[in-house]
């Protein structure tokens, strides 16, 4: 699978609901929903929307043009036609309105007016970590280090190095000390339980 279209289908449950209704969907309704949806990422919603008889339709487009548009303004890269179409079809999108749809959100000029709160920054695409001893080792032989002393400088000076690569192709490298790194992971797990615990909430809500 290809990083675009790992990126387009991820939280494939999130598309359930459209997927129900895209077998529905005519090509010649996909056009004209695409530019309802646009005008509204746009901040300049077009009043026909409000009145539309088939706005099951029309929400399930808008989810797509909704989602492509916030990835692409985030990643920067222009749309693999196959990659778009097989996310579609995925959808359940019938070949035609799939070729439709595709030729359009493959068009970069559709993205120009988007409003910034739909320009988001770049995702998180892959994470890769090591453990790099080098610096301890050679402050071990340098000091002739005994086993006390070389379990120091072992935690001192071990570094675990993190290469994140983004989802606009861009790549940054950290070191950090053990201690840092243990830290940066107690931050991700208590953010990821408050995630947990707010979702819950709104489900009850609901």
């Amino acid at each position: 699978m290809s990083q675009q279209l790992e990126l387009l289908t991820e939280s494939a449950s999130q598309w359930n609901a459209v997927a129900f209704v895209t077998p529905e969907i005519q090509k010649k309704e996909i056009k004209p929903f695409v530019l309802l949806a646009l005008k509204e990422l746009e901040g300049n919603p077009d009043s026909r929307t409000s009145s539309l008889l088939n706005g099951d339709k029309f929400s399930a487009v808008r989810s797509v043009v909704r989602h492509v548009a916030r990835l692409r303004s985030a990643s920067k890269e222009p749309w693999g036609e196959d990659d778009m179409r097989l996310f579609l079809e995925g959808l359940r999108f019938s070949p035609d309105c799939a070729s439709e749809l595709m030729a359009l959100l493959c068009t970069d000029q559709i993205y120009n007016n988007l409003q910034k709160h739909l320009r988001v920054k770049p995702g998180l695409l892959s994470l890769q970590w090591k453990i790099d001893v080098s610096l301890s080792q050679s402050t071990i032989q340098s000091e002739n280090a005994d086993k006390a002393r070389s379990k120091e400088i072992m935690h001192r000076d071990t570094l675990v190095i993190l290469t994140l690569t983004l989802t606009n192709g861009q790549t940054n490298i950290y070191r950090l000390s053990i201690l840092k790194f243990h830290e940066l992971r107690y931050v991700i797990a208590s953010a990821l339980k408050s995630m947990i615990v707010l979702k819950r909430k709104c489900m009850r809500k609901d």
